[in-house]
């Protein structure tokens, strides 16, 4: 199924919670980033995008071979092949952001070095991206602000991440904090958490979500027209 606008505007309408207590219900009890560690940027606004999927690795994986016998410069050229190769892909992977895609990168647990900045937020944006899911330490954060593309990642940090990082795939399946998301996948984000929603069921998510927001204001609208808890309990079957 492809998020159109018009699928994006109408889940910005709604909230994580909900989001969430929807897929409880249906039966999904893995797809919620909770906002304990990855948090917004800056923006509480809900954004929604498609999943483009990346995976960074800690510099260390060497997929390039050499021949001992050439010695410390065959290692090294080995080496720099491979690192001339991954920024190509990475190029590759930033050119291909398109319009409506959420950008999503995987990393090595705990990283302390910058995956992201305010430069590559001006690139992807450029192309269409509506925000980006971080699972490390952002640079330049306030000029990302500044920008104002919505960013979600797991705190800020000055620290480099060319040569203590490395950039391994793109377009893959990928796991952050414990929720594995899909290419294609849909991203919900706002600023208590981040649902990850399978396109599959978008509209059937939208169709029970546009529900239960009427009740909820429903129900908030009662309490404030001094309704008692029992009466809107009685009336709605839910607080």
């Amino acid at each position: 199924m492809t998020l159109t606008p018009e699928k994006r505007d109408r889940l910005e309408n709604l909230h994580s919670a909900l989001i969430n207590d929807i897929t409880d219900e249906m039966g999904i009890d893995d797809n919620v980033i909770p906002g304990t560690r990855i948090r917004p940027v800056w923006s509480k606004e809900p954004t929604v995008g498609t999943a483009h999927t990346a995976q960074r690795v800690d510099i260390g994986y060497a997929e390039g071979e050499w021949d001992p016998e050439d010695g410390d410069d065959g290692e090294d050229e080995a080496v720099e092949d491979d690192r001339d190769a991954e920024d190509i892909d990475f190029f590759q992977y930033l050119e291909a952001t398109d319009e409506g895609d959420f950008v999503v990168m995987a990393a090595p647990k705990d990283t302390e070095v910058g995956l992201w900045g305010e430069l590559l937020s001006t690139i992807v944006q450029e192309n269409g991206a509506t925000g980006a899911l971080i699972d490390g330490p952002t640079r330049d954060s306030t000029m990302i602000e500044d920008h104002e593309f919505p960013v979600w990642s797991d705190g800020h940090s000055a620290i480099e991440s060319f040569g203590r990082v490395s950039f391994r795939e793109w377009d893959v399946p990928v796991e952050v904090h414990d929720v594995t998301i899909a290419p294609g996948d849909v991203i919900f984000a706002d600023y208590q958490s981040i649902a990850v929603i399978d396109p599959d069921i978008v509209d059937e998510v939208l169709e029970r979500g546009e529900e239960e927001l009427e009740q909820e204001n429903n129900v908030r609208s009662d309490i404030r027209d001094g309704d008692s808890v029992y009466e809107v309990w009685d009336r709605y079957g839910t607080l």
